[in-house]
């Protein structure tokens, strides 16, 4: 058990975790990519199928170790939420469904991104925080620009690939943009305010987070 705790808690171990959650954003990108996704389709499902069984055997690894203790860590419920919930491609014929949540499992970058910073950049909790808020804000972008693509895809020309989804979602913070947005109504707008909620949340908890290392620092 000593040896599997090192290894869990091992810079090594979490390197690999966050390279698989990179190879994993990278291959739903081709997936969100029309020519691309009919190529390398059979390549992208093992890529899926394989990250699952890692992911699934690393939340295993990982209780094992904390027991009792696991879930009382922010970050652990937070993992085994989005693997559980990335499991449900397999339980059932929801295709659309289970894309999405299979794109949640990309969530996870900030939570071995947090660990990994924590560990690299123990004495500077400001620098810390600034990249913590850029990889959310640039991790979210991706991962509505992928939702975009699926759930509007199909209707919408703006939405019918990865760089088209990006764009619209870029372009939606300038005058034009916005008023094309609220333009869209229904489910459109909806899901435009909900990545504007999220991109502010993270920006205002990023200028806590620095208020709150300014004032530590100077007191």
């Amino acid at each position: 058990m000593e040896r599997l705790r090192q290894l869990v808690e091992s810079n090594g171990f979490r390197s690999t975790i966050l390279f698989l959650i990179v190879l994993n954003a990278f291959a739903m990108g081709m997936e969100a990519t029309p020519g691309a996704a009919e190529k390398y389709a059979t390549p992208l499902e093992w890529v899926f199928l394989v990250s699952q069984v890692v992911f699934v055997a690393e939340i295993a690894a990982r209780w094992l170790v904390a027991r009792n203790q696991f879930f009382r860590d922010s970050w652990n419920r937070f993992d085994f939420a989005v693997v559980a919930l990335s499991l449900t491609q397999t339980i059932g014929g929801f295709a659309l469904i289970a894309r999405i949540f299979r794109i949640l499992r990309l969530l996870r970058i900030v939570s071995v991104s947090e660990v990994l910073l924590g560990s690299l950049l123990r004495q500077d909790a400001g620098l810390r925080a600034t990249l913590l808020a850029m990889f959310l804000i640039a991790i979210s972008g991706y991962i509505f620009a992928l939702v975009g693509f699926h759930l509007f895809g199909d209707e919408l020309p703006e939405w019918s690939s990865l760089a088209r989804s990006t764009a619209t979602l870029a372009g939606s913070f300038t005058p034009a943009g916005f008023a094309h947005a609220l333009d869209s109504g229904g489910a459109v707008l909806a899901f435009h305010i909900a990545f504007y909620l999220v991109v502010l949340s993270t920006v205002v908890n990023l200028v806590v987070a620095l208020t709150r290392t300014f004032r530590g620092a100077t007191s």
